[in-house]
């Protein structure tokens, strides 16, 4: 299996937070063969999360598995989904991301469904994201991501 799908998305990146994310880079390279992991840290970015502007700052680690990014968040500094998933306990799985062409429709649509925006903003100055709040539904949000940059994306 090269890909992964969400009905009609097709589910571009799995992304995971963890407290130390180099550590778990070298766990997931040794133990799981998966290719090294490029790091970059991310400059303090305004968000809104949960309605209320928030300045967030972490770090981050790409790597691929297939045709999916694989992506390690630490955060940094800043009131954010990320830290919320820490602060509850967990590490791991936090979100199916999706590259779109659109991301204010598929917002629209899962309002529509019932779901809530949750973190949402511009990341590196070209990428608008937005965080679906689908975990007690489906265990893992989703995250929305435009960017102009990008080849194949979902038309939605």
């Amino acid at each position: 299996m090269s890909e992964l799908s969400l009905g009609d998305l097709k589910i571009n990146q799995l992304g995971y937070v963890y407290k130390d994310i180099k550590k778990q880079a070298k766990i997931l390279e040794e133990k799981l063969g998966l290719p090294k992991f490029a790091f970059l840290e991310n400059k303090p970015t305004k968000y809104k999360y949960r309605g209320k502007e928030s300045i967030v700052q972490t770090m981050i680690g790409f790597s691929r598995s297939l045709n999916v990014q694989i992506e390690l968040i630490q955060l940094i500094e800043g009131e954010c989904i990320f830290k919320e998933f820490i602060d509850a306990g967990k590490e791991g799985l936090h979100h199916f991301g999706v590259y779109v062409d659109d991301v204010d429709t598929l917002i629209k649509t899962y309002k529509e469904k019932g779901y809530e925006v949750v973190h949402e903003g511009v990341t590196a100055g070209v990428q608008k994201i937005a965080y679906i709040d689908t975990y007690e539904d489906f265990g893992a949000y989703i995250e929305f991501q435009q960017t102009r940059k990008r080849g194949k994306r979902n038309k939605k």
